[in-house]
């Protein structure tokens, strides 16, 4: 072929690559043509369509779970505020992954994540947590070929290969460098408030719902998806660095003096839940919400600390941190597995630990001590828990008196040990609050019997909320006459909640704000001590800045007369007498 020839020929095909609209205009416009890029779509405007196309193609399924529990007949301004955060979401996501060289790839991603997702979903109600991500990639090719359809291929040709063809043929405009960094700003303010603005104006029903209703959550196509990816990659980066030993703080902890050379040591320490410090009678509260603690305050029997602020607002942050040695400011609940706590620390020393629960669990405090030393009382036998006292109400709920059946068995079983008991209350766990006592501590009526508090009066929530606290008093007094008893044993009650609670406090309820700007009524807890006849401790003055859940580490160790540099430095609200 003559050099003439190659010529003509090389000058064709050029002339066919600049004149196709596919290469020209397509999909790798924005990285040949930035100076005609101007005249193509609005990159945001695109995103925004993305969006937009996501929230009403690919989550079908999630309203449909939306509506079951809230009827469009009675809820449709909230449904819809649903749909605006939704588009808000994958808003923002678009504009903090989609640059000039990705903004097409990533687009292309969610909609094929959202098509395949949404088939399965709608077809077959999966949810994409993390457990069906391990199982879906764990598929193999024959588990495959069953799953793959007519159906499937339709709604992946119609949800996803027409978008992309359009995507691919439809070139870009980001503008100029000022312009478009103008434009990247306003668009992500604009997804903010989507995602901000309903949930502030829905304040009430939006935290019911990530409260009462999670599970709907794992229905939102393609977030789900990606989150859980997200979360799956970061468990399994984790599980590959995580330190092979636990973290130790308290190598040096002594026991000073131990049962074989003074009278045990017998120590209930009860985790409350979610009661608040202005809530409590003993703390200035109106209305006689601990009356039996009010009493014993007065004869001198029972320590009240009045400023005691919590870890944090939520209970799987703030259990564990209740009992770490690195404090609310070092705490980090991410890697609190690995280190060493003071449970630990006293179940080395030879204290028998007993753990009874009637929330969730311990949150991982009790990871590490063997499982015979953690009890479920949040169900009856009958549903393979421990409580038997589960059925003295119309919702077969267990009460937190039934965590003190038995006791005796078990101190009988460690006589001539130190024993330290943890009981992890249900006590006033929202929003069903009038779920959470027995008829005999309904004195304050009338009540909210439903769990969108917004819908309620707001006195009436106050109203359940007080009658919860009720029954938490009668639990502590029956835990001090049980403690009172045990005349063989010095001992000791510590009472502290997890966190606190918000009651509609300028439309905000429940718990679970960021701590930098949760508000104090999250924050601030009841804290109360008791110490049996004779026990050889001092009880500490309150420090101008009051106490914080810091405190409970080096106290436990103080009542078992336990000696480590890890709490030198560290507050407690009892202190062994010299």
């Amino acid at each position: 072929m003559s050099l003439k020839h190659n010529q003509t020929h090389n000058t064709t095909f050029t002339k066919f690559l600049k004149s196709n609209s596919f290469w020209s205009k397509g999909f790798w416009s924005n990285r040949h043509h930035r100076t005609k890029d101007l005249k193509g779509l609005d990159a945001y405007l695109f995103m925004a369509i993305v969006a937009i196309f996501l929230t009403t193609t690919a989550n079908v399924t999630f309203f449909q779970q939306v509506m079951s529990v809230y009827p469009l007949a009675n809820y449709a301004l909230f449904i819809a505020s649903l749909a605006v955060v939704l588009t808000g979401v994958l808003l923002l996501l678009l504009v903090l992954l989609g640059y000039r060289h990705t903004l097409k790839t990533v687009a292309i991603c969610f909609i094929l994540i959202a098509a395949f997702a949404g088939h399965f979903t709608d077809t077959y109600g999966t949810v994409y947590d993390t457990t069906m991500l391990q199982n879906a990639l764990q598929t193999d090719t024959a588990e495959t070929k069953d799953l793959l359809s007519m159906k499937l291929l339709i709604r992946v040709v119609l949800l996803a290969g027409l978008p992309i063809c359009w995507i691919i043929g439809q070139p870009l405009s980001f503008g100029t460098l000022k312009a478009s960094l103008m434009k990247r700003l306003v668009t992500y303010l604009v997804a903010l408030a989507l995602v901000g603005l309903p949930i502030l104006a829905f304040s009430s029903q939006y935290a019911s719902f990530f409260r009462e209703h999670k599970p709907l959550r794992f229905f939102t196509n393609p977030v789900t998806v990606m989150y859980s990816a997200g979360k799956l990659a970061n468990m399994s980066y984790k599980n590959a660095t995580k330190p092979t030993e636990t973290i130790m703080h308290a190598n040096d902890a002594i026991q000073k003096t131990t049962a074989s050379t003074r009278k045990p040591r017998l120590v209930v320490m009860v985790v409350g839940e979610t009661a608040r410090a202005d809530h409590a009678s003993f703390n200035g509260y109106q209305r006689a919400t601990f009356p039996h603690m009010d009493k014993l305050i007065g004869l001198g029997q029972v320590h009240n600390f009045g400023n005691v602020t919590s870890c944090g607002t939520s209970t799987a942050y703030s259990v564990p941190c209740m009992f770490s040695y690195l404090g609310a400011e070092k705490y980090d609940v991410d890697t609190a597995d690995y280190h060493e706590n003071v449970i630990d620390t006293l179940d080395r020393l030879g204290v028998a630990i007993l753990w009874r629960d009637n929330n969730s669990d311990s949150k991982g405090v009790m990871n590490r001590l063997p499982a015979k030393q953690y009890q479920d009382y949040k169900n009856s036998p009958l549903q393979g828990g421990n409580n038997t006292i589960c059925h003295t109400n119309p919702y077969d709920e267990c009460r937190d008196v039934g965590m003190l059946v038995d006791l005796d068995d078990h101190v009988k079983a460690h006589a001539n040990q130190d024993i330290l008991i943890v009981l992890h209350q249900m006590g006033n766990h929202g929003p069903a609050y009038y779920k959470r006592y027995d008829d005999e501590f309904a004195q304050f009526l009338p009540v909210c019997t439903s769990s969108e508090l917004a819908e309620c009066e707001r006195q009436t929530v106050i109203n359940a909320y007080d009658n919860a606290l009720l029954a938490t008093d009668d639990f502590l007094k029956q835990t001090i006459d049980w403690l009172a008893a045990q005349t063989h044993a010095d001992t000791a009650m510590l009472y502290l909640s997890d966190h606190g609670e918000s009651l509609g406090e300028k439309g905000v309820y429940l718990h679970g704000m960021p701590k930098a700007f949760a508000p104090k009524e999250q924050l601030s807890i009841p804290a109360l001590l008791w110490l049996g006849a004779d026990t050889p401790f001092a009880v500490a003055n309150s420090p101008t800045a009051g106490f914080s859940h810091d405190a409970i580490t080096p106290t436990l160790l103080n009542l078992f007369d336990v000696s480590t540099q890890a709490t030198a430095d560290k507050t407690a609200f009892v202190n062994p007498l010299d």
